[in-house]
């Protein structure tokens, strides 16, 4: 450190006593010097003592600037031209392989200077991929809400309301920049200081003309107003509960909208110490008591944001400024408020159907220490022996978690198949084994190439991917080749590979349905699907070798939450891709004039689970329905299914004198695989425009079968075929 501010000070003295050229020429000296080593400590001070040299000299010097690392980021302080700027940026990244948030900040707003708002917030996004300084979204703010209302790469829309007990002005700023991170359209309402019963009881209120789909409810230790010992806790909890309750329902029968509501966080400091925590009234014991009874009685559509682990993270000293809360209320500290922010965006991207649903790996030194190829199987590093071995088995093991709870594996390695295959086959100490993976490329293929190959495999979105790796070249070729897969550059120490995974919250889940548990094993078995169908002799052969049966069931309380699941998270077989809550669905399922079927399909092999929903809403004077939403799974492509939630739809309508039926295909990116549905079904075109094509359809006087290879084995059906 010495060192350096001694150098400072040397630099400094010379280039005070220099005129411009002068400056200019020692400048280059010192370029030159350092060469191809990129020394930001050293670039800073020049950008400081050439600031003041007149604008055609300095432009005509950085015009001969050498070719560096160095040079370049100089040119990016000292250029003002948004169109030169960028050039200076792409330069300066194409010599430099780390990624500087502030950096990317700077290269970002250069682009939106030149109108290219996308690849502005595609270079935004990178830099919040990383753990950034709290002081990043400040200085992100004007950008962020410039890009916000521009960019049109979004996967998802929501209005979010903010109703917080304390000052949450620098709380929503955050909370727009991750939403722009994440691909998330989001208009945020944020209700005024302290007013959280006002705005939920005014029928006049802000947040009533607001309207949310998304309610977060911002509070802390202090809104309890616990004493340090209560003399009741038990009956403090069951009031305060009640509370909790009566607050929730109202929201949802206003808005039918998701609620995240916190548990609470622990005061930094309490008189009682360890008795706090021992004590019947101790006010650390009944904060924890209070959070239990707070997951236990959420009903579906209110989600627990865990606020212990957000102020865990951040670390209870850093947690708590008395300063900030007594001054202007603001609680948690700023420097804790990044963390408080993707702690709820997790919850809303789980909501919006945006977590993801595949972890993708690469082997050498991300699953063992070295390589397979070069090293053989007595080389790797596995297990115990040593501590990077345990690590390596450790992240093993943490993935086997994530299969537990029904998030996909699969591999991406530049490798020979069959030396990649060995330790899974051979290595005693291995926890991950072949059939543990969804998809196994190993290759020498770029790897961008094969995780399209896994994408197409699996009937999946790559924005539904993470990946990865060890290497930063491969990380750094999947992020600009493929901008929608997440990827985790894990590092060169093991040590940290479950860490650096784990904070992204990737793989948020709200709940856990029949489906996610056994979902590894319904692509094992779609395997053995398709073996069938490639010996099949034709497409009729397969499905009545298939021997398909399905079924329509009604929303219920134990399936609406895999059905809003569904709702959210596909994307391909969607005719409107609209998205909704679980108060949505289950206002829309409660409506007697509409309809909402849930399908259910399985074969010899076993049951492909809850794949397809249907929602009808009444119009014209209840002798019509609109199709609101028609999907299904990719899983059961090519089975007829479609047909078969057509036929018990028409069914459906018949046993409820509905006469006509309206159709909507609102075409995104991802959906042109429903382009033609309609039409195959027999219904008419009556209207189109780029935003929505409609068609109709008479409603037949009898049921019909087009699902000709399907049994319909529905409990709820009269009169089905069997």
């Amino acid at each position: 450190m010495g060192n350096h501010e001694d150098m400072e000070r040397v630099l400094s003295r010379r280039f005070r006593s220099l005129e411009g050229p002068a400056r200019l020429k020692l400048a280059r000296e010192i370029l030159e010097g350092l060469g191809s080593r990129f020394d930001a400590d050293v670039c800073a001070l020049l950008v400081e003592e050439l600031h003041d040299v007149g604008d055609p000299l300095l432009a005509a010097w950085l015009d001969t600037l050498p070719a560096s690392a160095n040079g370049a980021w100089i040119e990016t302080q000292l250029r003002s031209d948004n169109a030169a700027l960028v050039s200076s940026w792409e330069r300066f990244f194409s010599f430099q392989a780390r990624r500087d948030p502030f950096d990317l900040l700077a290269w970002a707003r250069a682009l939106a200077g030149t109108g290219a708002y996308e690849e502005s917030a595609q270079k935004l996004r990178l830099a919040m991929a990383q753990d950034v300084h709290p002081t990043f979204f400040a200085r992100a703010e004007k950008l962020v809400r410039q890009l916000s209302g521009s960019v049109r790469s979004n996967l998802r829309q929501c209005k979010l309301a903010v109703l917080g007990s304390s000052t949450t002005n620098l709380l929503v700023p955050i909370l727009q920049a991750l939403c722009l991170r994440d691909r998330i359209e989001a208009e945020i309402y944020e209700g005024p200081y302290g007013s959280i019963e006002q705005q939920i009881w005014d029928d006049k209120s802000g947040l009533t003309a607001f309207g949310p789909n998304i309610v977060m409810l911002v509070m802390h230790w202090r809104d309890l107003d616990l004493d340090a010992a209560a003399k009741s806790p038990q009956a403090w909890i069951d009031q305060f509960i009640e509370e909790r309750k009566v607050v929730w329902k109202r929201l949802s029968d206003l808005f039918a909208c998701h609620i995240v509501q916190p548990s609470f966080d622990y005061p930094a400091s309490d008189a009682y110490g360890h008795l706090a925590a021992v004590l019947t009234g101790g006010r650390t014991r009944v904060i924890d008591l209070l959070n239990l009874r707070l997951r236990e009685e959420a009903p579906p559509n209110v989600s627990i944001l865990n606020s212990v682990a957000a102020q865990r993270e951040v670390g209870a000293k850093r947690w708590e400024d008395p300063s900030a809360w007594f001054r202007y209320r603001q609680h948690p500290a700023p420097e804790g408020l990044p963390e408080l922010a993707e702690a709820y965006i997790s919850h809303v991207r789980a909501v919006l159907g945006l977590s993801r649903k595949v972890l993708v790996t690469d082997l050498d030194n991300t699953l063992w220490n070295g390589v397979i190829g070069e090293d053989g199987l007595d080389g790797i590093g596995l297990g115990p022996g040593s501590p990077e071995g345990e690590a390596h088995l450790n992240f093993q093991q943490y993935m086997l978690d994530l299969k537990s709870r029904g998030i996909l594996l699969a591999v991406c390695s530049k490798n020979n198949p069959e030396d990649a295959q060995l330790p899974f086959l051979r290595h005693p100490h291995m926890a991950l084994r072949l059939d543990d993976f969804a998809a196994f490329r190993a290759n020498w293929d770029d790897k961008a190439a094969n995780l399209r190959v896994i994408a197409r495999d699996l009937s999946l979105g790559l924005d539904s991917f993470v990946f990865v790796d060890d290497n930063p070249l491969e990380c750094e070729w999947v992020r600009s080749q493929i901008p929608e897969v997440t990827v985790v550059d894990l590092g060169s120490s093991p040590f940290h590979y479950v860490r650096k995974l784990d904070r992204g919250r990737y793989f948020e889940a709200l709940s856990l349905s029949k489906e996610d548990l056994v979902r590894a094993d319904q692509y094992r078995v779609e395997a053995q699907r398709e073996g069938l169908r490639a010996s099949a002799a034709s497409l009729d052969d397969f499905l009545q070798k298939l021997q398909l049966e399905a079924a329509v069931e009604e929303v219920t309380k134990k399936n609406l939450a895999r059905v809003t699941q569904l709702v959210n998270k596909t994307n391909q077989f969607n005719v409107t891709t609209r998205r909704y809550t679980e108060a949505q669905m289950r206002t829309m399922a409660e409506d007697q004039n509409g309809w909402v079927g849930v399908f259910q399909m399985s074969d010899r092999m076993g049951s492909y689970g809850l794949i397809g929903v249907l929602c009808c809403r009444p119009a014209d004077r209840g002798e019509t329905w609109e199709i609101d939403t028609w999907l299904m799974s990719c899983r059961t492509l090519g089975r007829q299914m479609e047909k078969f939630m057509f036929d018990r739809l028409v069914e459906a309508a018949i046993q409820r004198r509905i006469r006509r039926l309206i159709g909507l295909y609102r075409p995104t990116a991802k959906n042109g695989l429903v382009k033609e549905l309609y039409d195959q079904m027999g219904f008419r075109r009556v209207a189109e425009d780029s935003e929505e094509v409609r068609y109709e359809l008479d409603v037949p006087a009898k049921p019909i079968v087009t699902a000709t290879h399907v049994r319909n084995v529905s409990a709820i059906t009269a009169g089905a075929e069997r």
